[in-house]
C-alpha cells in the first residue's frame, strides 16, 4: 500500500477551515445578511450576461479536446476504507500519463466515501475550490448521510501557481477534466456505484470545475454549483481573492502585461475552454445553482453570465436558481442546505 496515499487521506481530516477575511470584511458581510429566496426565473440581471454563448454546433466541435486514451491511466492504488461518520473512506491514487503529453507521469489524489447503506448508490463528484479542505471533508460526508456515494477529486494542479504561464491555464482546466472523466471511468467498476446516477458539485472554483465538466460530460447526469462562474479571464480580473490577485500580479510582471485592461484582452485569446462554452450542450433542468448577488469573489456579474449561458429564455426553461445575498464564505458554509434541496431536486 503507498503510504502517501493514507497520508493524503490523514490530510484531507486534519486540514482545519479557515474563512479569509481579507475578502469580505465582517461589516461588509453583516450588511449584506438578508433572506435566501429561489427564483424559477433568471432573475439576476447583469452587464454583459446575455452575451452570445457558443452554439451547441460550435460546442461540439471544442469536445475533442477532452479525448483521452483510457491507456492514459497507468495503475490504481486504493488504501484499506476506514470508519468515518457513519460511512466508510478510503484513499485512492490514479497515476496517469498526462493525455495532452506535456508534463510525463502525474498522480491524481482521491478520496472515496461510501455510502453505509446497501448499494448501488448514486455517487457525486465533489470539486475542491483549490486543494482539498474540511468543508470538502464536511460536504462528502453529508452527501453520504443522504444516501449517496461521494468522491473529492483533488486538484493535481494549483490554478494559483505563479510558474506557469498565462496561456498554459486552458491545458490546466482540459487536464483536470480529463482527470474527472477517468475517475468516472473507475467508478463505473465499483459495484456500489449506480452509474446511471454520477452527479459532479463544487463550491467557488470547485463550482467552475463542476460547471465545466458537466457541460464537457453527458455522463454526469446533474450538477450542484455554488457561487462559481463563467468567463475565467475575467474573473481573475477583477477578483478581490488575494490569492489569484497575487497569481495574475504576478504574471503580469513575469509577461509584461502593464494593466488588468491588456490581461483581460490577452487572457480572452488564450483562454480556449470556459464553462460558458459547453453550457449549450446541457438541459438547463438538469444544473442547481447557487448565485452570490454582491459577490466580490468570484464576481456575481460572472456568476450571473454562467446562469445565462444554461438558460433557454426563449423556451421559458432555466436552472434551479437558489439566490443568496450573504457573501461568498457565509454561504459556502450553508452547503448543508443546498446539499438537502439538491437531493430533492434529482428526485423531482
Amino acid at each position: 500500500m503507498d503510504k502517501t496515499v493514507l497520508i493524503f487521506a490523514s490530510v484531507i481530516f486534519s486540514t482545519a477551515f479557515n474563512l479569509p477575511l481579507c475578502a469580505e470584511t465582517a461589516l461588509e458581510q453583516f450588511e449584506s445578511m438578508g433572506p435566501k429566496t429561489e427564483l424559477p426565473a433568471p432573475r439576476p440581471a447583469a452587464a454583459g450576461a446575455g452575451e452570445a454563448r457558443l452554439s451547441a454546433e460550435d460546442a461540439r466541435k471544442k469536445l475533442p479536446l477532452f479525448d483521452y486514451q483510457k491507456a492514459d491511466a497507468l495503475s490504481v492504488t486504493r488504501s484499506t476504507p476506514v470508519a468515518h461518520k457513519g460511512c466508510s473512506v478510503e484513499a485512492i491514487e490514479l497515476l496517469i500519463n498526462d493525455p495532452l503529453r506535456q508534463l510525463g507521469e502525474f498522480k491524481q489524489q482521491l478520496i472515496f466515501y461510501r455510502s453505509a447503506k446497501p448499494g448501488p448508490h448514486p455517487t457525486v463528484l465533489v470539486f475542491p475550490p483549490f486543494m482539498p479542505q474540511k468543508i470538502d471533508d464536511w460536504s462528502a460526508t453529508h452527501f453520504t448521510k443522504k444516501g449517496y456515494n461521494a468522491i473529492i477529486i483533488a486538484p493535481s494542479e494549483a490554478l494559483t501557481d505563479t510558474s506557469r504561464p498565462l496561456n498554459k491555464v486552458s491545458d490546466m482546466l482540459i487536464r483536470g477534466v480529463i482527470s474527472a472523466r477517468m475517475c468516472i471511468d473507475l467508478l463505473e467498476t465499483f459495484p456500489e456505484v449506480d452509474k446511471e446516477k454520477i452527479y459532479a458539485y463544487g463550491i467557488s472554483m470547485g463550482g467552475i470545475r463542476t460547471s465545466l465538466l458537466f457541460g464537457v460530460e453527458p455522463r454526469v447526469k446533474k450538477a450542484l454549483e455554488i457561487v462559481g462562474g463563467g468567463d475565467l479571464p475575467g474573473i481573475i480580473a477583477d477578483t478581490h481573492f488575494k490569492l489569484l490577485k497575487t497569481l495574475r500580479d504576478e504574471r503580469m510582471r513575469i509577461e509584461g502585461i502593464a494593466d488588468l485592461e491588456e490581461f483581460r484582452t490577452y487572457m480572452k485569446k488564450v483562454t480556449i475552454v470556459d464553462p460558458l462554452d459547453f453550457a449549450a450542450l446541457r438541459n438547463p433542468e438538469d444544473i442547481f445553482m447557487v448565485v452570490g448577488t454582491g459577490d466580490r469573489i468570484v464576481p456575481d456579474s460572472y456568476q450571473k453570465k454562467l446562469y445565462a449561458a444554461f438558460s433557454r429564455p426563449a423556451e421559458g426553461r432555466y436552472p434551479l436558481l437558489k439566490h443568496s445575498i450573504v457573501g461568498h464564505y457565509p454561504t459556502a458554509v450553508k452547503y448543508g442546505i443546498y446539499i438537502d434541496r439538491f437531493a430533492r431536486f434529482v428526485k423531482e
